[in-house]
């Protein structure tokens, strides 16, 4: 759609739907630094929506490692994605990441999101 089409004021749309909107932009893009950079700040969103829910640790491993089942239906795709975005930062350039790679990963941080209504 074009940006003039649905005229809203930025103030209307909660900071983090805005992020949310942003990763969107960049997964959607056909340049794989936008993909690692759209990881990278959905990781981070993730990292806040667990200080959100009071989640204490260190890292955001010890974060998740107090995540049960029973509280968080898609903890599974938490992990999965934190570990992906790891890869992505530490080994750079040699960990390849695809369009469907990329689109695949945000999708799993999205259901977190969408669990806990932290994004519409």
């Amino acid at each position: 759609t074009a940006a003039g089409a649905h005229p809203i004021v930025a103030q209307d749309i909660p900071r983090t739907q805005l992020r949310w909107r942003r990763i969107l932009e960049q997964v959607n893009s056909d340049d794989e630094q936008k993909w690692r950079l759209a990881i990278m700040e959905a990781d981070i969103m993730l990292n806040d929506l667990l200080d959100v829910l009071g989640y204490k640790g260190e890292t955001m491993t010890d974060k998740l490692k107090r995540v049960t089942i029973e509280a968080w239906n898609t903890i599974d795709f938490a992990w999965e994605a934190h570990k992906i975005r790891n890869r992505v930062v530490h080994d750079g350039a040699l960990y390849k990441l695809d369009a469907r790679e990329a689109s695949r990963v945000i999708k799993m941080y999205e259901r977190v999101f969408k669990e806990f209504k932290y994004i519409e």
